[in-house]
């Protein structure tokens, strides 16, 4: 494909489907800093919070009494990803509940998951001693009888997939993913988007109208079901199962972001957690990050009807969204490849445009919004993404 190709898009409305809410994951066990969740959170105005927390690890309480005061400040669903004994997990879910009851924190919902299940296991083969997702569930049923308790697991769909929920058991199935399980060189990472289709299908199959929460996910993985532990990795190599990889800062985590989202949409996934407000998936550094641009601008179309471009090329992605009342529209481009892509926009009106490249997005936080004027052929650089506001 040369630089002198043309693509052609023409904007669509899909009844009957709409933009997922979008919000953030936040790991307490990391390192978090909770004025600068307090920043992003007011900022980017996301649906959700999705926060993993380990019980038995000291600095959790505190922690989590924080972060819920910022959620219930800056409207936020908080859900929470919690992480238990396998062994003996009743004294630490007696223990979470006397927190929440004495913070009076109500979170939106809840999966728990023994310590022991973070890890694959074979079909076939043996499965943990203690207790079963299933029976820690029900042990939460009993402290938590009007919250909605999940299925699955924070981790891969894999582990979701060998170890199913009973669908009538749950008020939601979730789990996250990665395309570092298997290839990390940068056409793998882009190729697995191509496969998310299939596993949006498979994981509503196990759970037929029960919402799907798909949970924080991104380039990397935050740990690794598969081994003893995740890849060191300095955060400039490409490597397999690792929780710092570098596209995350660069406009391929862009670009690969607006791919995922629009697969997402079109999956029909009710809610959809991305990167993280700290580490590992972390959306800025002393400066925004290119991704912190698409999801500041994807957030605002949580639940409004979905804008895409069905004769776009597999290597164009498109998501955006229309008014409710039918009127203007707003389109993000993403090329999810290493050559340039000219787009041209066919039957709509583009009112302007704003292409984001590297540098615009590091030094300028409200990049966004720094509209051009309009034109109907977007040229994208390789990996460029573009917001294209359309009437």
């Amino acid at each position: 494909m040369t630089s002198s190709s043309l693509l052609n898009c023409t904007p669509l409305a899909l009844a009957g489907y709409r933009m997922p809410p979008i919000g953030f994951g936040l790991w307490l066990d990391r390192e978090m800093d909770v004025s600068r969740v307090e920043h992003y959170l007011k900022a980017l105005q996301p649906s959700h919070l999705d926060i993993l927390l380990d019980i038995a690890i000291p600095e959790t309480r505190a922690r989590l009494e924080a972060v819920m005061a910022l959620c219930a400040a800056s409207a936020v669903s908080p859900w929470l990803y919690v992480i238990c004994d396998d062994e003996r997990p009743e004294p630490e879910l007696r223990r979470l509940a006397g927190w929440l009851e004495k913070a009076k924190i109500v979170p939106a919902g809840m999966l728990v998951t023994p310590r022991a299940y973070l890890k694959s296991y074979q079909p076939d083969g043996a499965w943990p001693a203690g207790v079963s997702p299933e029976e820690v569930r029900a042990l939460a049923r009993r402290h938590w009888p009007s919250i909605a308790l999940g299925g699955g697991f924070p981790t891969c769909f894999t582990e979701l997939n060998r170890c199913r929920p009973d669908p009538s058991q749950i008020d939601f199935i979730t789990h996250a993913t990665s395309p570092l399980v298997h290839d990390a060189e940068d056409h793998g990472v882009m190729e697995s988007l191509e496969s998310l289709a299939y596993i949006f299908q498979s994981a509503r199959a196990l759970a037929p109208g029960r919402p799907y929460k798909l949970t924080t996910s991104a380039i990397g993985a935050w740990t690794n079901p598969y081994g003893e532990q995740l890849t060191p990795n300095d955060g400039t190599r490409r490597v397999t199962l690792s929780d710092r990889d570098p596209r995350q800062r660069g406009l391929f985590g862009a670009a690969w972001q607006i791919g995922y989202v629009a697969h997402a949409a079109i999956a029909g996934v009710d809610t959809l957690t991305l990167s993280s407000l700290g580490p590992p998936f972390d959306i800025a550094g002393a400066t925004p990050y290119p991704l912190f641009h698409v999801l500041r601008g994807l957030i605002r179309g949580g639940g409004q009807p979905l804008l895409t471009c069905s004769d776009a090329p597999a290597r164009v992605a498109t998501v955006g969204w229309q008014a409710s009342d039918g009127t203007d529209g707003e389109l993000w481009l993403a090329n999810l490849s290493s050559e340039p892509a000219s787009v041209s926009i066919k039957n709509v009106t583009v009112r302007a445009l704003a292409l984001l490249d590297a540098q615009a997005a590091l030094d300028d936080a409200q990049w966004m919004d720094r509209l051009q004027p309009a034109r109907s052929l977007v040229a994208l650089p390789a990996f460029g993404v573009a917001r294209l506001m359309l009437e």
